[in-house]
Formats: C-alpha cells, sequence, structure tokens
C-alpha cells in the first residue's frame, strides 16, 4: 500500500511539473477495495474450515463407534441380556444388542430399543454411513420384541445388503452381511446418533 501511495504521488507530481492536472482517486480506490473484500473472503474461509472441521470430528467419532463394536466382536462376546461387559476403557455394559450399540455408542448406560430413540433420529436410507443403526425399536419393542444393529457400510451398489456388526442372539457378537433392511423386515428403520 505504502508503494502505491508513493508511487501515485510520484506520477501525480511529475504531471504538475510537466503542467498538467492528473486525478489520483482511481488508485486510492484501488487500495481500499481489498480492504472491504478481505473480512468477507477470511469469513467464508473460516467458515469452509469450520465445516472441514465439523465433517472431520464426524468421521472421528464413527471411526470410533466402528472400532468400539468391532472389541466386541473381536473377543466373541456372547449374547446375554441379564449380565454385563466391559468396554474397551472398563465401564460396563449389558450383552445384548442395545448394550452392544450402547457401548459403541460410548453412551453412560445400556438403553434399550425402547429408550435408544431418545438418544438418536430417523435418517433415509441414503444417508447411512458407518456407526448408524437399523433399529426395530420405540414403545413395544421390550425384550425380544426389538432389535438393532450397527450399520457399517453397503455390501453392494444396490443397497440391498450391507456389513453389520451387533449382539446377535444366536451368534453373539458377530460382523456379517445382513439384507436391506435387517432380512428383508421392514419394521427395522435407519437412525443416527444424535449430534453426530
Amino acid at each position: 500500500m505504502t508503494i502505491s501511495r508513493t508511487l501515485t504521488t510520484t506520477v501525480l507530481t511529475a504531471g504538475i511539473l510537466a503542467g498538467g492536472t492528473m486525478m489520483a482517486t482511481a488508485p486510492a480506490q484501488a487500495d481500499q477495495t481489498p480492504a472491504v473484500q478481505a473480512p468477507a473472503a477470511q469469513s467464508s474461509a473460516a467458515q469452509a474450515e469450520s465445516g472441514r472441521t465439523a465433517s472431520a470430528q464426524a468421521d472421528d467419532r464413527r471411526e470410533e463407534i466402528i472400532s468400539r463394536a468391532q472389541t466386541w466382536v473381536d473377543q466373541g462376546v456372547p449374547y446375554n441380556w441379564d449380565t454385563t461387559h466391559p468396554d474397551p476403557q472398563g465401564k460396563q455394559y449389558r450383552m445384548d444388542c442395545s448394550g452392544f450399540v450402547s457401548m459403541a455408542w460410548g453412551l453412560d448406560d445400556s438403553l434399550n430399543t425402547v429408550t435408544l430413540p431418545d438418544v438418536s433420529h430417523k435418517i433415509d436410507k441414503d444417508e447411512l454411513k458407518p456407526g448408524d443403526v437399523l433399529m426395530k425399536g420405540g414403545p413395544g419393542t421390550e425384550g425380544a420384541n426389538g432389535h438393532v444393529v450397527i450399520f457399517n457400510g453397503w455390501a453392494n451398489d444396490d443397497k440391498t445388503a450391507y456389513h453389520a456388526l451387533e449382539e446377535n442372539g444366536s451368534l453373539g457378537s458377530v460382523a456379517h452381511e445382513v439384507s436391506y433392511p435387517y432380512d428383508q423386515d421392514d419394521s427395522f428403520v435407519p437412525y443416527r446418533l444424535n449430534g453426530l
């Protein structure tokens, strides 16, 4: 900016010495224009960086959910809704489908299929990402009436099957392929943990 003003002053002085008159408004306006636009540009850049940061945090959280679920799968934790098993940090969770999801999501307590919808929200099939769940939940799904599995990516391009992590009544903690929504049971609905 100093060089531009010095150059403008030099050109103006040379013009007056040559007997003419010159206007220096154009360079002065050019100097002011970037100063006015800079905050908007900085604001857009900050918003874009914030969006990338939130997206990166969500991706990290999803990886953590899958990793936590995988610990029980690797241990072959059996299904038992009357007992608990520790998460990687030693916190105890019920060894059933909803206890497994509660553990993977890092919830304070083992919820059930009736109460898991209180900490999550329904999403569309096309929005499913690893760490989301397919759930037959809500009122009336107490005990064996409900079930929930963790979605871990599509198994085919047609989106008719997906990779699931679950605490299964007959298989225990398992990673396997499941047909959408859950063995063709249309009462299963995609959900996402609130804040994810």
